[in-house]
């Protein structure tokens, strides 16, 4: 690509990360001033959306995400403290974001599902929190690498895109994160370290959420905490569910041997991905009526029944083939910086006829 190309495509994406936060700051004020619709535009519309595109264009997703921004914001401005963090520290960052996942999904049953004002209160509190990872951290080793709950689902789904976009929110590559899941190519996302932590990640991440996910769809919304044991059957379904794969993927992954653990785990993504479809889809159009605030629209009237299953094996055959077999992981989720180069070269360009 040419210096001005790369320069175009720099400028290009900046303008998608700028419409992706004021995007989500109306996001949030429809959560503030109509609920039910900015229930509806995040439940229901962004967060089902979300899997596919990290399955296929992770980069790109994390070149728009407004939390990124956020947490980028001390950087930017020039007053983060910019302190290093090592493996260890950043494998235990991403743990802590695990467990902030596998806490938060749950309590959408009983309160973030139907309320717009707490999904606003969680946002704010989870954009805060970034920028606190931001301002201490160097770059986006404390958040996007580190703590951010989403970036264990980036990870998971994230070995087979289907390309690499320039890194907008690193303008030049400091090797903060290392080893960086942005640039490191042809190695899942969900085993790019031998730490200690990331191992125990991997069992939770790849082998426990195809279970999770199972769990979580079996319990339905609007039922109020009543004591410790409406607590046990809100993490339980999910955390039994969990077991059960986690158990599965390390037989799995001991069976198959160190030459095919990779295949165990894009398998093990591919069936998580797979699951959440499989109930998601038919909640969204209608066919669940165990699950009506996660309805988008009703078209049981327009479709048969057997219309959903025809749709969720589409998905699961699409999913399977992208994810499992070999030779596909090749990109990395982004172009590894430096920009500068050619930000150094902009007003040379801009002069140009």
């Amino acid at each position: 690509m040419s210096t001005r190309g790369a320069l175009g495509s720099l400028r290009g994406w900046t303008i998608g990360q700028l419409a992706a936060g004021l995007a989500g700051l109306i996001l949030l004020g429809f959560m503030v001033f109509d609920p039910p619709v900015g229930v509806t535009l995040f439940w229901n519309m962004l967060i089902p959306a979300t899997p596919a595109l990290l399955v296929v264009g992770t980069g790109a997703w994390r070149n728009v995400c407004p939390l990124a921004t956020v947490s980028m914001l001390p950087d930017r401005l020039g007053f983060s403290r910019g302190l290093k963090l090592s493996p260890a520290r950043r494998g235990a960052l991403n743990l802590a974001g695990l467990a902030l996942l596998l806490l938060i999904v749950p309590l959408r049953h009983v309160v973030f599902n139907t309320s717009g004002h707490a999904t606003a209160a969680l946002l704010l509190g989870i954009a805060a929190l970034a920028l606190v990872m931001g301002f201490l951290f160097e770059r986006r080793s404390g958040w996007c690498a580190g703590l951010c709950p989403v970036h264990p689902v980036e990870k998971l789904y994230g070995s087979a895109v289907a390309f690499s976009v320039p890194n907008t929110n690193c303008r030049d590559c400091r090797c903060c994160s290392l080893p960086c899941p942005d640039w490191a190519a042809g190695r899942h996302g969900a085993a790019l370290s031998s730490s200690k932590a990331a191992r125990v990640s991997e069992v939770l991440m790849a082998g426990a959420f195809p279970g999770y996910i199972w769990g979580w769809f079996l319990l339905p919304d609007e039922w109020a905490l009543a004591g410790w044991q409406s607590v046990v059957v809100l993490y339980g379904y999910p955390s039994l569910g969990a077991l059960v794969s986690a158990t599965l993927y390390v037989i799995a992954r001991e069976a198959a041997g160190p030459r095919r653990k990779d295949l165990v785990l894009r398998t093990f993504a591919a069936t998580a991905v797979s699951m959440y479809y499989l109930f998601r889809l038919p909640q969204l159009f209608g066919f669940n009526p165990m699950h009506n605030n996660g309805m988008l629209i009703d078209l049981t009237p327009f479709l048969p029944a057997w219309s959903m299953g025809a749709l969720n094996v589409v998905t699961t055959a699409f999913f399977f083939w992208w994810l499992v077999p070999h030779g596909r992981g090749k990109r990395s989720w982004s172009v590894r910086p430096p920009f500068a180069e050619f930000e150094a070269a902009a007003p040379a360009l801009d002069r140009r006829p």
